[in-house]
């Protein structure tokens, strides 16, 4: 028997709200905002603190930021792993955005870095952001799930065992796919 406060019947509920949401029910939108912002947050903060936080945004105004852009979004919310999918674009879009924005500057304008760790690449300006961003998407049409799994772990910080779990595979599973995208992210933007 699941307790009322267990993770399972969380993920009900995140998933009951998003597909509330889906139709229109505000309520839901309400109640969803108070149960996964600070959830939200924690993602921009852990990739702010992963990827040098002395950028120009904050894990607060980067979490406000995203949220405006999921509230704004016309989704059909399926489930938690399409919410995190619907996230982690929202996230590297704002940080593409940003890379841009601070490029465009004025000569020795601070530019926002991007750091794909586990790949060592650092994305220090609009050209190398976009062509990250690019790789990104040539990776989502070789292989969607390899793309899945490599922004829920680098843009959003979930661990391992959250990305099997959401997506519906091993941990082992999720290892060898951060290993083959790491490489191939690595290969393609030093090409």
């Amino acid at each position: 028997m699941n307790d009322e406060n267990s993770p399972e019947t969380t993920r009900r509920d995140v998933t009951r709200m998003l597909q509330g949401w889906s139709r229109g029910d505000a309520k839901a939108a309400e109640n969803l905002t108070e149960l996964v912002y600070a959830q939200i947050r924690a993602m921009a903060g852990k990739h702010l603190r992963a990827n040098g936080a002395g950028g120009p945004m904050q894990a607060t105004e980067l979490a406000h930021e995203m949220f405006i852009r999921l509230l704004e979004a016309n989704v059909d919310w399926r489930d938690r792993r399409h919410f995190f999918g619907v996230v982690s674009a929202a996230l590297r879009n704002i940080l593409i955005d940003s890379a841009r924005a601070a490029g465009s500057a004025k000569r020795g304008g601070g530019l926002l870095h991007v750091t794909l760790s586990g790949a060592g690449h650092v994305v220090s300006d609009s050209g190398e952001a976009s062509a990250l961003h690019d790789a990104l998407l040539e990776l989502r049409e070789l292989d969607p799930r390899k793309h899945e799994i490599i922004e829920f772990h680098y843009l959003l910080g979930l661990k391992r065992e959250e990305i099997a779990e959401a997506i519906g595979v091993s941990v082992p599973t999720v290892d060898r796919e951060l290993r083959f995208s790491k490489a191939w992210l690595k290969e393609r933007l030093e090409a």
